[in-house]
């Protein structure tokens, strides 16, 4: 199928596609006469496999790494774990910031009152005089 068929089923875009294809992350079978790239259904799977793995904000080396040992059956599946608890630290650093965020958000709420012209917003006034 060509690269327009794969993008339909996988609603992913056709520069993705490429994109991934440029970093080893997926492979076309062939080309057609009219030189156009074709996939076989395998490549529905990977990039399937790929979404998912980038909805857990897994990156792309990470990704390619976890390819080549799915596609080793016999190699230790330590570093595959290795890789996600690496995720999870990650996630934990971003969970922390974004709390602190929050939290800075929120202060800043509470220097306005309603009802108040914008020449008189806390948070506004806030923002201006943050030294950040």
């Amino acid at each position: 199928m060509k690269i327009g068929q794969v993008s339909k089923q996988t609603n992913l875009p056709v520069q993705t596609i490429r994109y991934y294809e440029t970093q080893n992350l997926i492979k076309s079978s062939g080309r057609t006469e009219g030189n156009f790239r074709i996939y076989d259904a395998k490549v529905i799977d990977q990039l399937e496999f790929i979404k998912h793995c980038r909805h857990l904000d897994l990156s792309l080396v990470d990704i390619r790494r976890i390819i080549e040992l799915k596609n080793n059956p016999d190699a230790i599946c330590e570093e595959v774990d290795e890789l996600i608890n690496d995720q999870i630290q990650q996630v934990n650093v971003k969970m922390k910031e974004l709390k602190k965020l929050k939290n800075q958000l929120e202060s800043l709420t509470a220097t306005c009152s309603t009802n108040q012209k914008v020449s008189d917003c806390g948070i506004i006034k806030s923002l201006q005089d943050c030294n950040c």
